[in-house]
Formats: structure tokens, sequence, C-alpha cells
């Protein structure tokens, strides 16, 4: 039969690998979330570069339509406000996908859950 001083040190050498092992669990978690992540702003910034382009000469063009019928001043206002817009809802649907919520780690969260329960069970009432 095992006495308390030697329980208690397996008990704190089993804490100390459950520590370490939802630290390593955690940070591989970390690094896939961030691997993703890294992938929607590499698209991110591709596809803002090419809309950039295509907005402002569109925009452009319209602004030069306008231009037929109002002061050319007031074509670019219109245009540049189309454009506020057009950014506007790209860059919401953007932060939609890149949220604190995809950052979570829930594998790590859930195995920790386990752990505490395995503890509770486990000490003595």
């Amino acid at each position: 039969m095992a006495s308390i001083p030697d329980l208690t040190k397996d008990v704190a050498h089993h804490l100390g690998d459950m520590f370490r092992n939802e630290l390593r669990l955690a940070r591989v978690e970390a690094v896939e979330s961030a691997k993703s992540m890294s992938g929607a702003m590499v698209q991110l910034g591709v596809g803002i570069a090419f809309a950039t382009a295509a907005v402002m000469l569109g925009f452009l063009a319209v602004a030069n339509g306008f231009s037929i019928y109002i002061p050319m001043w007031a074509g670019l206002a219109i245009a540049a406000f189309a454009a506020a817009l057009a950014a506007l809802i790209f860059i919401l649907s953007a932060r939609a996908t890149i949220s604190p919520k995809n950052l979570s780690l829930p594998k790590t969260r859930d195995q920790i859950g386990r752990d505490i329960q395995s503890i509770k069970e486990h000490l003595p009432s």
C-alpha cells in the first residue's frame, strides 16, 4: 500500500503530465487554426487587389458617364460613395470569416474538461 507522500507525488506527476499534454494540444490546435487563417488572409489580399483595380476603373467610367449630365466632381462623388459602400460590404464579409470564434481551441477546451472530470472522480470524498 502506497503512503500519502507517495500518492501525493504520483498525483503531482500525473497533473504535470496532463498540463504539458494540454499545452501541446493547445499549441498544435493554435498552429492549425493560424495556418487556415493565413490562407484566408492571402486570398482576401489578392481579392482586394483585383477588386480595387476593377472598381476604380468601373467607377471612373461611371463618373465620366455622369459628367455628360452633371459636373465631373458630382459624378466622382457618386462613384466614390458607391465604391465606399462596396468596400464596406467586402470588409464586413471578411471580418466575419476572420473572427475570434475561428481562433478558439475546442479540442483543448474539451480535453481540459475531461481531465478535470477525471480528477474529480479520482479524488477521495
